[in-house]
């Protein structure tokens, strides 16, 4: 049976109360330290590492560390949409990626921080947020805007080490080629504003981990005022039968590391965003006309995901799947309550219906990475204003790793049939790009 929460207005005073909440356990915890630093002896190593940027380590080992990444990317762009209006053809050049990157921990990592400056999208602060460890370090309670774990596996990896490389701006999927079709219908932003809790632990043989979130249910609006109710609440977790991938190989697609052993991943997600004001229930603001009891509301969003991925000796397999939807009790189209919200008209509100995403790639031991996607689209229902149509995304590309990750360069070709009965397009993308990591 569907259900509606009531109708709840964000202030500031949540925010503050979150804050508040931890500012204090971060005290607790540095005070509890503070001692023990101030004894230990002092040392510090500066490093620099190919394709993950600069490292500082001040004090023991057990003391602060830091890590600086600069990325940029550039690129050129062919594209062809063929559709019943005609065929046209535009090039250009751009500046896919600049991005800065800091990360920090301290305290023997008891407390961290990340902050990820984007200097080509629509706000400067792409990531912000510090986390605090827990439970002998095998859980961290982070506050912030950050990657959102309650979307695809690889909505989760970091843009620099996709397989893909084309113009994303401030880190939504719906603005380039990048991420393919599965995302750009159904995930919108990869960051989230709020709370996340994450852990891990042994099973067995089993690497697990599970993690939960409560965000502001706007995407990529932390830092920023925003408008209605609600939050998303979501979790996930992770199997890995054959234990940790090498850093986070779990999340990026090309087998950059080589993997020496066989390594699975198996994941499965899901959120449910209250009275979400946006299409995808990862901005802010977008959807209108829908009334409760004769005043403006909003249906809520929800979204199941499962995923896995397999690497050895240079192969990956990627497989994801995605479902959303929409839930509600008695919304209207109109204030007098008189029509029904029925999925037909939601349909042209929110992005509803299905999506898979497949891909495989290789990359040899002198740097060489070949790879395929694929990801067909099928909406919930149909109708002529729909958001989601019929789509089949093909996706071919070669890259060529340098200097340790440091440099990359990349050529892909894609395809993207969109079976809209409206304007049906086809649309030709071929991307040539550089980027440098340092």
């Amino acid at each position: 049976m569907l259900i509606y929460k009531k109708r709840k207005t964000m202030n500031a005073k949540k925010m503050n109360f979150i804050y508040v909440g931890a500012l204090l356990l971060i005290s607790n915890i540095v005070g509890a330290q503070e001692y023990k630093t101030k004894l230990m002896p002092k040392d510090s190593s500066l490093i620099y590492i190919n394709g993950e940027g600069t490292f500082l380590h001040l004090g023991k080992q057990d003391g602060a560390n830091f890590n600086l990444a600069t990325t940029i990317q550039s690129g050129f762009q062919f594209n062809q949409l063929d559709s019943t209006n005609g065929k046209t053809n535009s090039n250009r050049l751009s500046l896919n990626m600049v991005r800065v990157s800091f990360t920090a921990s301290g305290l023997r990592d008891k407390v961290s921080l990340g902050i990820v400056n984007d200097f080509t999208g629509t706000s400067g602060i792409l990531e912000g947020w510090v986390g605090i460890s827990v439970l002998n370090n095998h859980g961290k309670l982070i506050l912030g805007q950050k990657q959102t774990n309650t979307n695809n596996r690889l909505a989760m990896a970091d843009e620099r080490y996709s397989s893909v490389m084309a113009q994303s701006i401030a880190g939504t999927s719906n603005d380039g080629i990048v991420y393919g079709g599965l995302m750009q219908n159904f995930v919108g932003a990869t960051r989230e504003g709020g709370i996340f809790f994450e852990t891990n632990f042994d099973f067995n043989k089993c690497r697990i981990y599970p993690s939960v979130s409560i965000t502001t249910g706007k995407g990529q609006n932390f830092f920023s005022t925003q408008s209605g109710p609600g939050f998303k609440y979501g979790g996930r977790i992770d199997v890995m039968p054959m234990g940790d991938f090498k850093k986070n190989g779990a999340y990026v697609a090309d087998d950059i590391y080589r993997e020496s052993k066989p390594k699975l991943a198996i994941g499965v997600a899901g959120s449910y965003n209250v009275q979400a004001n946006s299409p995808i229930g990862s901005a802010n603001g977008g959807v209108v006309g829908i009334y409760k009891g004769g005043v403006a509301s909003d249906a809520n969003y929800r979204k199941l995901v499962a995923d896995a991925i397999f690497k050895c000796n240079g192969f990956a397999v990627v497989g994801e799947y995605i479902n959303g939807t929409i839930a509600g009790k008695d919304l209207y189209t109109n204030a007098s309550s008189k029509t029904e919200l029925t999925t037909q008209v939601a349909s042209s509100m929110y992005n509803m219906g299905s999506a898979f995403n497949a891909q495989g790639s290789y990359i040899n031991p002198s740097g060489w990475a070949f790879n395929l996607r694929f990801a067909h689209i099928t909406p919930e229902n149909y109708i002529a204003t729909s958001l989601v149509h019929n789509q089949s995304w093909y996706t071919a590309g070669v890259n060529k790793y340098l200097s340790g990750n440091a440099m990359k360069i990349g050529l892909n070709v894609n395809y993207v049939d969109d079976n809209n009965s409206a304007i049906h397009k086809k649309t030709l993308i071929g991307n040539l790009a550089i980027q440098l990591i340092f």
